[in-house]
């Protein structure tokens, strides 16, 4: 077999796989995500996001594939050899066989040449058929997400659904308010009671949204004063009732779209559109624009009798020449629609733009918009971050202490560990050592019943005394940079399980939010089968990622030259404490949950109280099952310092004494495994808390508890 066809090969099956991945990663992952969107109907996914944005998303989805290619065959060479090196062992003497090739090398023929064809297409439709298929279908959406595809688009019309989205960017009136305003004039204003035409015209008087306080409170607090007190700023019955109601409703909502039309229609429509969003290119934007511009229509153009195409919305203020419910309900509907067709149109132009608006007035009501599109403060995500960060440095700070405490303290009661320091105060005079070790070092309170060998030189309690505190300060310094590894290696670890089981932990929650299975619940009912199997995958990411862990530090101490035997050998020694790991993981994954689905309902004492309650189940749950794999040396002959507390019942006099603070080699451990973690719940609660928006919080209240749920503990579906 030729090496370098037997390269094509390879290389012509891994460009198969990677056109595979292309075509499959074009569609979407889920049911079609604009179904209030007709507008965007016929876009790809592609459109749907920033190049930049799909290109990154792409290289991890065909990484599935290209990793998945590189493990398989790899496994059928190595199989192949370690067959053939069991079946050269069971051979005697000459085999018979020719040397060299038996065929031709550059027969295309050959078993060999079709292996990575066999393999490429046998992993096309592994991820094609429905048993495997939700494999590949979570991949996908994984790399949809990183891409912002559609969550890019979803988030830009959030917010410009907002209710504060007009009140902010003050828009000025437009040619279809101007329209619509005309044809308000001949109506009586009694009939509009009992606001008057401009008091409805005006965007700081307009009404404000059902369920929304009229006033904002002007007391100001303490920063610790206000998150305390955040549970009375929720909106309750006490909000007075501003409300509008019957055709003024109607009224309302139908000024409201038509000011967003009027806001976004220049830059999105038209010449201004290539001025504002000059990076867009494709046709298919292009026919979008198109399309909400004959939606919109013109001022000037009458209908025809006979006409049977849709509506424009300039036809329906046309034909608005009653103020009664039918002809301000169909004029609303259009409105809305088109509003919304506007609102879904410049959020793709933004998005596919790099989430800007370019060539704008710093002033003007449009780049008012663009700050208000790129408004969104990640609260998860950005409490997670400082949570994991401020937690991986108190942690190693503390591992630190705790590491080389002990072991100061460890080679205080056992000399010998630090023999070679005290050896070398001594001036490394024969027998010194032993003599000191066998006369003054007694510290275990334990005297020695060997006899003294005359070998050993007469010392002084002083001169041993010294060389030990000389010593003693030898091994601090000589031990730091092997209790930094330590420390660092430890706590590396533990970062990559917190950081791989709450980041799947909110990536699979913000995907069922996308596919609406993930909706508000309450303490009283408690979606027990939503938690617990939503946590399954980030427990095993969270011990997947603690092997990785062990791998680096085994590189680290191989100094990078590890062989495969070594390897194996880990996961024989730690496959028990690996899958043990599974425990905390899922109790860390719950606990996630449970944050940053109820801080917005709970004050920041609540919040804490449950992180501190969920720490110190985690605590537990390593106790439990990761040390039950573990053996430990039996704790330090001493007396400890709380033991010392304990029996004299004063914390002075225990103070006073020559006594250690952590003699057990188990308490030690379960200090550095659970610090970093539990570190971040703390810390996580109190960021989310500090970091939410100021009125998030929903006025759910004693009578919201009351209402029914459904069987998950979900609330009513509107």
């Amino acid at each position: 077999m030729n090496n370098l066809i037997y390269a094509g090969v390879v290389l012509f099956g891994a460009i198969t796989l990677v056109i595979e991945a292309r075509r499959n990663y074009s569609v979407s992952a889920k049911h079609h995500p604009f179904a209030f969107y007709g507008i965007l109907e016929h876009l790809e996914a592609r459109h749907l996001c920033s190049p930049r944005e799909w290109n990154f998303g792409f290289y991890v989805y065909s990484l599935l594939y290209l990793i998945s290619y590189a493990v398989l065959l790899s496994s059928t060479e190595l199989f192949e050899l370690i067959y053939n090196s069991n079946a050269a062992a069971n051979l005697v003497g000459a085999t018979g066989t020719t040397l060299g090739p038996e065929s031709d090398p550059f027969n295309l023929s050959g078993t060999n040449y079709g292996k990575p064809l066999f393999i490429s297409a046998f992993i096309i439709a592994f991820y094609s058929i429905g048993a495997t298929r939700n494999i590949e279908l979570h991949i996908r959406t994984l790399a949809h997400r990183l891409a912002g595809v559609p969550r890019g688009v979803y988030q830009v019309l959030d917010r410009l659904q907002d209710p504060d989205f007009l009140s902010e960017t003050t828009p000025p009136t437009g040619p279809l308010m101007a329209s619509f305003r005309e044809k308000l004039k001949p109506l009586k204003d009694e009939e509009i009671a009992p606001k008057s035409i401009s008091d409805l015209m005006t965007v700081t008087t307009l009404p404000l949204e059902p369920g929304r306080p009229a006033k904002k409170s002007k007391n100001t607090k303490g920063l610790f004063a206000s998150l305390l007190s955040q549970a009375q700023t929720r909106l309750g019955p006490e909000v007075e009732d501003n409300r509008p109601k019957g055709k003024e409703q109607y009224l309302f909502d139908i000024c409201k779209a038509l000011r967003v039309i009027d806001l976004l229609r220049p830059a999105i429509i038209g010449g201004q559109r290539a001025t504002h969003f000059p990076l867009l290119g494709m046709k298919e934007l292009g026919d979008i624009s198109t399309n909400l511009d004959d939606s919109i229509g013109r001022p000037g153009n009458k209908r025809k009798p006979n006409d049977e195409s849709p509506k424009t919305l300039h036809d329906e203020i046309n034909d608005f020449k009653k103020y009664d419910e039918a002809s301000l309900e169909r004029l609303r509907e259009k409105a809305i629609e088109v509003a919304n067709s506007a609102r879904a149109v410049f959020a793709v132009y933004f998005i596919c733009n790099s989430r800007t608006v370019l060539n704008v007035d710093r002033q003007s009501a449009l780049q008012k918009v663009r700050a208000f599109a790129d408004r969104g403060y990640k609260v998860e995500q950005n409490s997670f971050a400082g949570s994991l960060f401020f937690a991986a440095v108190l942690a190693t700070f503390a591992g630190f202490f705790i590491h080389q405490s002990f072991k100061l303290q460890e080679v205080q009661t056992y000399p010998n560990l630090m023999a070679e320091q005290i050896y070398d105060q001594l001036g490394r005079a024969e027998n010194s050592y032993l003599a000191c070790r066998h006369d003054h070092y007694q510290t275990t309170d334990k005297p020695n019943k060997n006899e003294r060998p005359e070998a050993y030189p007469i010392l002084t309690h002083e001169v041993c005394q010294t060389a030990f505190d000389k010593g003693l300060a030898a091994y601090r310094k000589d031990s730091k940079s092997q209790m930094m590894a330590w420390t660092f290696f430890d706590n590396l670890a533990l970062l990559l399980m917190v950081a791989a089981v709450v980041q799947m932990s909110i990536f699979e929650k913000d995907v069922q939010m996308d596919q609406n299975a993930w909706r508000r619940w309450t303490m009283k009912r408690v979606p027990y089968v939503r938690l617990l199997t939503g946590a399954i995958l980030p427990s095993l990411a969270g011990v997947f990622a603690l092997s990785i862990g062990f791998i680096l530090r085994l590189f680290w101490n191989a100094e990078f030259d590890v062989t495969t035997s070594q390897i194996e050998f880990l996961f024989v020694e730690n496959w028990q404490y690996f899958i043990a790991y599974f425990v905390p993981c899922f109790v860390l994954s719950i606990s996630t949950f449970i944050l940053i689905d109820k801080h917005d309902d709970w004050t920041l004492p609540t919040t804490l109280s449950v992180a501190l309650l969920a720490s110190a189940i985690y605590v537990f749950s390593i106790w439990l099952v990761p040390m039950a794999t573990l053996r430990f040396l039996p704790p330090i002959d001493v007396t400890s310092f709380w033991m010392a507390w304990w029996n004299t019942g004063s914390f002075q006099e225990a103070l006073a004494t020559d006594t250690f603070w952590l003699t057990s080699y188990v308490a030690r451990d379960l200090l550095i495994l659970t610090q970093l973690p539990v570190l971040f719940l703390i810390l996580f609660a109190f960021f989310v808390e500090f970091s939410e928006t100021p009125g998030t919080r929903l006025n759910k209240g004693k009578e919201k508890d009351a209402e029914g749920a459904d069987e998950n503990g979900e609330e009513p579906k509107e």
